[in-house]
């Protein structure tokens, strides 16, 4: 079971999530999702965590989950969402750090990892350790994105829709897998496990098509991750953990993770280790097989 949280901006705008509380906790983990789901599908491995001892929140972007006020409302983004979500995952963090005492891992999925790789750089130092899945490294793409986001989306068709956007995103993704099933509409990438395709395409509350407004402010903040005056103010004392698939097309079957830990490694960072896991695709907590990687979550955490 979860209790839903709020968060408040600076600017008068509020952010929820649900939060899972341990009986007995001696960990905090916050966390942000990836895009296109919510928060509450991640049930199963939030309570696996606080049967460990771990109290986890997990944040629902900007019209996502607790966020959007109805279906059809999915995917809308204000100006400057992707600053604003990770602000309020540090607003959420230092919350629980302080009223609890306890160390508090900062960790994101898929678009809530590269938030969490902004997060790094902007508040660096403030969560005891970081756990990116599903995510991917430096890339050039992300500039031209940007300036694409910036040429196509204006206050007319800001919460509209954008195909080609969206396409620009994830199409190479669906492009990536051969022998696709029909009946999963391109979203085989998502992972091996059927019932899981099956039940995100189900949950109305996922796989929404992204507006030209979510995807702009998306790439502006894709397009801050690595330049260097940000990476260099990342802390070298903060452990991050890295966990991919290897057949995961978002981190280009491993390369862009390893790329990512290399970075880390090369700016001076002391503890990075990475886990690549064979035979699994982009949402390894929910892939076959997914116990190890709960395992491997839970042993980092607590370690």
């Amino acid at each position: 079971m979860y209790e839903i949280f709020e968060v408040s901006l600076p600017t008068g705008e509020t952010l929820k999530g649900c939060h899972w509380k341990a009986k007995k906790a001696t960990r905090n983990l916050v966390m942000q999702t990836g895009m296109n789901e919510h928060a509450s599908r991640y049930d199963g491995l939030a309570t696996y965590l606080t049967e460990a001892g771990i109290n986890v929140w997990i944040l629902d972007a900007f019209g996502q989950g607790e966020n959007a006020a109805s279906v059809e409302e999915q995917e809308r983004w204000p100006e400057g969402a992707f600053a604003k979500n990770v602000d309020a995952m540090h607003l959420q963090l230092e919350k629980v750090k302080k009223e609890t005492g306890l160390p508090t891992i900062i960790m994101g999925h898929s678009m809530g990892s590269f938030m969490t790789q902004s997060y790094v750089e902007r508040y660096p130092g403030t969560a005891d350790k970081v756990v990116l899945f599903g995510t991917n490294g430096p890339t050039k793409i992300y500039g031209l994105a940007k300036a694409l986001g910036k040429m196509l989306v204006s206050k007319k068709n800001w919460d509209k829709p954008n195909k080609t956007l969206s396409n620009l995103a994830l199409g190479g993704f669906t492009k990536a897998i051969k022998n696709r099933n029909p009946e999963f509409e391109g979203l085989d990438w998502l992972s091996y496990n059927e019932d899981n395709i099956r039940a995100y395409i189900a949950d109305p509350y996922c796989g929404h098509v992204n507006t030209g407004g979510f995807l702009r402010e998306f790439f502006i903040g894709l397009a801050t991750l690595y330049k260097k005056e940000n990476i260099a103010r990342i802390d070298k004392k903060t452990p991050i953990r890295i966990m991919a698939g290897e057949e995961d097309p978002v981190g280009a079957n491993g390369k862009g993770p390893r790329d990512l830990e290399k970075m880390y490694k090369k700016h001076g960072v002391k503890d990075v280790s990475l886990i690549l896991y064979k035979n699994m695709r982009h949402e390894i907590h929910n892939e076959n097989g997914k116990e190890k990687v709960w395992e491997d979550l839970k042993e980092f955490l607590l370690a």
